[in-house]
């Protein structure tokens, strides 16, 4: 059976653990986004890819059901969010996505609402409630302790991710984009421990 059988390790989300003066998880940075994945593929399963390989693509949690129904023979429904990692292992130059993204809503401060952008190396974050920016380099600067949004070497990059984060959520109406351009927009979902709130 062991042989026959697929095993993931993951966590739904990390922590911040004082990093950025925060704590507990609902922030974008890596200590609160970036979780282990790894899997102990079925020893029937073709693979292009040694065991023990650590591969560098944008992975989610969506990606796991997609999975499971691959290996199982299943049909993955056209409209199901996620892909099979199958096909990661299964070529040697598999065709992948740029981007995973990532979102909260405002839970218990405002600054929980946002959307961003990853690639793995570069993180493009929008704040709903500010229209603030966030572009991190996490090759050079994986601690996000330096925001290249402003910086004119990341004009371009800024530009690029800024644009497929507007492609990737204008499907949920001109609240959230309006003419190509990002929103801002008050959020309806809040935690009863708000402050403020009733």
């Amino acid at each position: 059976m062991y042989d026959n059988t697929i095993i993931c390790f993951t966590a739904d989300h990390g922590d911040m653990m004082g990093d950025h003066y925060h704590w507990r998880k609902t922030y974008p940075y890596e200590g609160s986004t970036h979780i282990p994945y790894i899997v102990k593929w079925p020893k029937t399963m073709e693979r292009q890819i040694p065991d023990g390989s650590r591969l560098d693509y944008p992975v989610e949690l969506r990606d796991f059901l997609p999975t499971f129904l691959d290996l199982a023979g299943g049909k993955i429904p056209e409209d199901m969010d996620g892909r099979s990692l199958a096909t990661l292992v299964q070529s040697k130059q598999p065709s992948w996505r740029k981007y995973i993204d990532l979102e909260h809503s405002t839970c218990y401060s405002e600054d929980n609402y946002w959307c961003a952008l990853t690639d793995g190396k570069m993180k493009y974050v929008w704040n709903l409630h500010n229209g603030s920016e966030q572009l991190f380099d996490l090759k050079k600067d994986p601690q996000e302790l330096y925001n290249c949004i402003k910086d004119q070497a990341y004009t371009s990059v800024a530009s690029e991710m800024r644009t497929a984060l507007a492609e990737h959520l204008k499907e949920r109406g001109d609240s959230f984009v309006k003419d190509g351009v990002l929103q801002t927009r008050p959020n309806m979902l809040y935690s009863p421990n708000f402050p403020g709130k009733k």
